[in-house]
């Protein structure tokens, strides 16, 4: 593959225009301040500046990254960033979204939207603010020599015949896993309600997304969730697309274990580093 951009995602949740705009648009939703709800609680919005060494972390351990798109609304900057750099890119929610579904302050919504970005590169990355490079990665720890996506996942046991019931007292994060893999099982027959994924950097195909989008299966579903304001418990998120990159063999799986931390550093040593990352 030639290239590989890197989409972040990023709000500054102390903006007091923002703030402003999320209030009344919870009031508007909910009849009732937004700081009530968890869905759209403060610490899912709030900037602690990890951005800022995320962005360091990548210049140092990959820097054969394309081109950075750092997608956010409400004309908001990084206040430290160098705009004119000429690897970033500030991707505003005006320039992927119908017009008419903004505001929005759901990243569902938005992740639906970030094949629109202009010039993405066919081979992405998705990720959050909060994750950072620690060690040199080349481009084969995300793709492989034939272009498929490398994605990371984590076991749960989870049987689909208690869906319904699990759903229910599941919070927001994990319906939306549930219901993408209840999707694809509707779709194609496959049980992979027991994957759920790493919270890391996930590689994506930008056509095998779009075609996927585009398709008559899912399109409808994905044209009202991007209009929620807010997350719901009945929407998809980007891991839909990753099990959708999987059963197409666009996409090989990894599972991730959890570091082991006991009384025996050397045995401990040697599981993480044995175990970390199966295939």
């Amino acid at each position: 593959m030639d290239k590989i951009d890197i989409v972040y995602l990023w709000v500054d949740g102390s903006d007091k225009k923002w703030l402003a705009q999320k209030e009344k648009w919870a009031a508007k939703i909910n009849g009732e301040q937004i700081t009530k709800t968890r869905v759209a609680a403060a610490e899912r919005f709030r900037d602690n500046g990890e951005l800022k060494y995320s962005l360091r972390s990548l210049a140092k351990n990959v820097p054969w990254v394309n081109h950075i798109y750092i997608v956010t609304g409400f004309n908001q900057v990084p206040k430290w960033l160098n705009t004119r750099h000429p690897k970033i890119t500030i991707v505003p929610h005006e320039s992927i979204f119908p017009h008419d579904a903004l505001p929005t302050f759901n990243s569902n919504a938005i992740e639906m939207c970030i094949p629109n970005i202009s010039k993405l590169s066919e081979h992405f990355l998705l990720m959050n603010d909060d994750i950072f490079f620690n060690r040199p990665l080349s481009p084969s720890f995300f793709f492989d020599a034939n272009g498929r996506a490398k994605n990371i996942y984590t076991y749960r046991k989870t049987r689909y015949k208690n869906l319904d019931k699990l759903l229910k007292k599941s919070n927001t994060y994990r319906s939306t896993i549930l219901l993408s893999a209840k999707k694809i099982h509707e779709l194609y027959g496959r049980d992979l309600y027991s994957c759920s994924p790493s919270h890391g950097i996930d590689p994506y195909i930008k056509t095998v997304w779009i075609k996927f989008r585009r398709s008559p299966k899912i399109r409808n579903s994905i044209d009202k969730q991007i209009y929620n304001k807010f997350r719901t418990n009945w929407e998809f998120q980007r891991w839909l697309f990753t099990l959708n990159q999987y059963v197409h063999g666009h996409a090989t799986f990894r599972r991730a274990h959890p570091h082991k931390s006991g009384r025996n550093i050397i045995l401990d040593a040697i599981y993480n580093a044995t175990h970390f990352i199966s295939t």
